[in-house]
């Protein structure tokens, strides 16, 4: 049997830091045939003569777009594969990980999309233990408890997003969670515990900054799918977010504003001790040290995990 022709989109804009190592996470699979497209967003800096190196082994563009998502839109309009994903130019694939998508798909006719485990990693990409909140998950729980879906450790059949359609182009920060609830209404997300992916986890990924930006994009988006807005497991964190806007407020005398906000975080936060976390690392270090807090709590989780399973 003929494997499967697999496309990679990877949208990039200036990170000439991180690209290159990108590029090779997916040429050096041990996996043939591969369709590798780079949607480059016109950088600036070297990002463009990486591109060149490689463009004997991959297509590339350099063009105005309108963000991540028309990138990402744009690239699988050129799509010639039977199973997709796209891969962030910070991120890498895991040795062996479309091996292991193609024989799933292959074992498996029926099913659609797959999504395995995550590795995070530093900015200098240095490993910080495996996301710990990636589990089987479904439309219900996607919708109301959280995403347990790690983006670039996804990946489908084409005939998927030809019936869910492209990226919703209104979303900034929620856009592929908002992908994969779309998915799920209409397809079963298969999981397999193994390693496909490694997250890079810093202060500028897009997917860890927005603040007040994100939780209304998260407050916003499960209600256009029945939902009843902030899933749980993002509610502290919000909760959080509006309480330093809050203090904000009232520092600068904005004291309705202040009572709205306050009003808003009490009435979202489900687990104090998260709250508590998510507050003490806004007031010391502010959003930007969001991140190196999840790497945190992702080693804590991780070596609790590891514990409990040695009892």
């Amino acid at each position: 049997m003929m494997n499967p022709l697999i496309t990679i989109v990877t949208p990039s804009y200036n990170h000439e830091q991180f690209i290159e190592a990108t590029i090779q996470s997916v040429l050096t699979q041990d996996y043939s045939p591969i369709e590798y497209i780079i949607m480059d967003g016109g950088s600036t800096d070297g990002t463009l003569d990486i591109l060149r190196k490689y463009e004997d082994r991959l297509t590339w563009y350099s063009e105005p777009d309108k963000g991540q998502g028309d990138a990402i839109n744009k690239g699988f309009r050129h799509a010639t594969g039977e199973i997709w994903g796209w891969l962030n130019s910070d991120d890498l694939l895991m040795p062996g990980a479309l091996k292991t998508v193609s024989q799933f798909f292959q074992n498996h006719l029926d099913a659609y999309f797959v999504y395995g485990d995550a590795e995070a990693i530093t900015l200098d990409g240095k490993p910080a233990g495996m996301r710990t909140h990636i589990r089987p998950t479904d439309f219900d729980k996607l919708l109301n408890i959280g995403d347990f879906i790690v983006q670039p450790a996804a990946f489908w059949r084409a005939e998927l997003w030809r019936t869910v359609g492209e990226l919703d182009l209104q979303w900034q920060y929620v856009l592929d969670y908002e992908y994969w609830i779309r998915a799920a209404r209409r397809y079963q997300l298969h999981y397999i515990p193994q390693p496909l992916a490694q997250e890079r986890i810093y202060a500028a990924a897009k997917t860890f900054r927005g603040g007040i930006e994100r939780a209304a994009e998260l407050d916003q988006m499960p209600r256009r799918f029945g939902g009843d807005g902030i899933p749980q497991g993002f509610r502290s964190e919000a909760a959080a977010m509006y309480l330093a806007r809050a203090w904000d407020h009232l520092k600068h005398g904005r004291r309705a504003e202040a009572q709205a906000d306050a009003n808003t975080a009490l009435s979202l936060n489900n687990n104090l001790p998260m709250f508590a976390v998510y507050i003490v690392t806004l007031a010391l270090r502010g959003e930007a040290g969001i991140p190196g807090m999840r790497l945190a709590m992702n080693r804590v989780r991780g070596a609790l995990q590891k514990f409990s399973l040695a009892k």
